[in-house]
């Protein structure tokens, strides 16, 4: 036997803490355990390693054969899921247009709302699709959704009638601005299976209402804070508050507020990472000051890290250790796709609005371009960077989008790769110190 490549060890006084990215387990030995285990993989006698914790290791992935190929493992899982078939999933743009004006927005927004002729080929790819998956997962996209609610609605009571006659699993999300979340609509949005929002808050007002302001100028804070007593007795909620260094010092102040509100406790929180995406000169984004507000990924890094550890004081729970992926998002699935206000598709969520990235249109959804096969060739398993990257198990290549984008590149990672020791380390010590109350997954988004 030998150790896993991917294993992350971490010492205190009651033992040996270690940490497996390929089975995302975390597992305790006392110090006999671990001195028994390093004379084992030295090659000396393995007396004292008892065969319960060997197991536990195997079971953990902590240790593998001699011959195991960890790597193969991992393309082998990220083949699997790239072209899994039993799965189909939407993400839907019910309106690109928004009610909010965001400067670092990296779509060109304009008013369209999902037409019924767009909403009856959905459904038709849809019906083409239920003889042969499982389940069907839809997120709720824009500009902002709840502009096009109309469409929403009847789509989801279509997408429950026709899953539930075929025993298929559907289910639902939704990435809001939250200013339109009222009670009513969170009523109508559980009814129809959506069971998680992320909600975007760029700090205390006088950062949020700057980075976030409603189309007219007029600020937002306080009605989506409003909003967000109404959310969370129906959906699980996250908030995530987009970062740059114009508004870190916001972060505390924020949290302050939001457990004053009562909100400790029930949704959580996390960091977004302010990137300047520029291939849609009409966005925002492109005008964005991003060379001198944005931060590099690994000093984001060490601001979520430290988000993260703000977030527990405020009672918001501990973020949890990073469990394998099989592939990381819409972009790089085949059996996935983005479908536009207008009925355009693209694979990624960073190229809605813009021309450039459009794949096809749903009418004839198995009929893409060229730009498709860009997508479905990326092979993160090619990039030297990757393979030898402790966090390739967790990440999977990051960013496809990034890492195609000679000028998005060294964004392309996600945190786990700068800051995975403290990342487990400030686990290991909450768990150490009181029972553990995990923080929600989050799925990844953009700056939305």
């Amino acid at each position: 036997m030998k150790e896993s490549r991917y294993n992350i060890w971490i010492d205190r006084d009651d033992g040996a803490y270690v940490y497996n990215g390929v089975s995302g387990t975390l597992l305790r030995i006392d110090v006999a355990e671990r001195d028994a285990l390093t004379r084992f993989l030295d090659g000396d006698d393995a007396h004292g390693l008892s065969a319960r914790v060997a197991a536990d290791l195997v079971a953990g992935r902590m240790l593998v054969a001699d011959g195991g190929d960890e790597l193969a493992v991992l393309r082998s899982r990220y083949e699997r899921s790239r072209h899994d078939t039993t799965s189909f999933g939407l993400t839907i743009v019910t309106s690109l247009g928004c009610n909010f004006d965001c400067p670092y927005c990296f779509e060109a927004k304009h008013p369209s709302i999902l037409s019924p002729a767009v909403e009856a080929s959905v459904l038709r790819v849809l019906d083409d699709q239920l003889p042969r998956i499982d389940d069907f997962h839809v997120t709720w996209f824009g500009g902002e959704p709840l502009v096009g609610k109309r469409p929403l609605l009847s789509l989801s009571d279509e997408f429950i009638a026709r899953c539930d006659a075929a025993s298929v699993d559907y289910g639902a999300s939704i990435i809001t601005n939250g200013y339109l979340l009222t009670a009513d609509t969170c009523r109508e949005l559980q009814e129809r299976r959506v069971t998680s929002a992320q909600v975007g808050l760029d700090g205390p007002p006088e950062h949020h209402d700057r980075m976030r302001p409603l189309a007219n100028g007029d600020p937002s804070f306080w009605r989506i804070v409003e909003n967000l007593h109404h959310a969370v007795e129906h959906m699980e909620v996250v908030v995530r508050v987009n970062l740059d260094s114009t508004n870190v010092d916001g972060v505390e102040p924020l949290l302050q507020i939001l457990a004053d509100e009562g909100l400790a406790g029930k949704l959580g929180v996390y960091p977004g990472h302010i990137v300047g995406v520029a291939e849609n000169p009409s966005a925002p984004s492109t005008t964005y000051e991003t060379a001198h507000t944005c931060v590099t990924t690994p000093e984001f890094a060490g601001l979520s890290q430290e988000f993260s550890r703000q977030a527990a004081r405020f009672g918001f729970g501990v973020t949890g250790l990073p469990q394998s992926s099989g592939t990381p998002c819409t972009a790089v699935r085949a059996n996935e796709l983005v479908v536009g206000s207008e009925g355009e598709l693209y694979k990624c969520w960073d190229s809605v609005g813009s021309s450039f990235e459009v794949i096809g249109h749903i009418d004839d959804y198995q009929n893409t371009n060229g730009r498709m096969r860009r997508w479905l060739s990326y092979d993160p398993f090619k990039n030297d960077e990757c393979v030898s990257c402790i966090a390739l198990p967790v990440c999977m290549g990051g960013c496809a989008h990034h890492a195609m984008d000679i000028n998005l590149y060294e964004d392309r990672c996600g945190t786990f790769r700068f800051n995975y020791e403290e990342r487990v380390s400030d686990f290991i010590e909450a768990r150490r110190g009181a029972a553990v109350a995990v923080a929600p997954p989050q799925r990844r988004a953009k700056t939305c």
